[in-house]
């Protein structure tokens, strides 16, 4: 019998995940830090609702993560002099980091994942995974 789709894509995400989570708390990070790390770190001036849009996670949530980032020491956060809706959040040295660490993570993680493929099958492999994505969400990666 074949396995369903779903699940190999259920126990794929697990397996990935289980690996890059490793480690996280020796660095300080919590599930969900890391993507909104890497958001705010190219976006200081920024509304909740784009980071919430960007980062596939609900206003609510982004809210209780950036008051951890905030409480761990990994960001700073003040109110916008334009717009009071938006926050001007600055990564500290020691988010800053805690982010390298996590993108070098991610990238060994990444070589493990895909390793025995081409480059080629790495390029398509990216496109399904895009073209998967929109189809669920209507939206490309980015």
């Amino acid at each position: 019998m074949k396995t369903p789709f779903n699940f190999v894509m259920f126990k794929t995400y697990h397996a990935q995940r289980n690996h890059i989570r490793m480690n996280m708390t020796d660095h300080g990070l919590s599930p969900g830090q890391p993507k909104i790390l890497r958001y705010l770190n190219t976006h200081e001036d920024c509304m909740l609702k784009d980071i919430a849009a960007n980062c596939d996670v609900e206003p609510a949530t982004v809210s209780r993560i950036l008051g951890n980032l905030e409480e761990t020491g990994m960001l700073t956060k003040t109110v916008g002099t334009q717009d009071k809706r938006s926050l001007r959040l600055a990564i500290t040295k020691k988010g800053k980091e805690a982010l390298a660490w996590w993108n070098i993570h991610c990238q060994e993680v990444d070589e493990l994942s895909l390793k025995g493929f081409s480059e080629e099958e790495r390029c398509e492999f990216e496109k399904y995974l895009d073209r998967m994505y929109f189809n669920l969400s209507g939206r490309h990666l980015e």
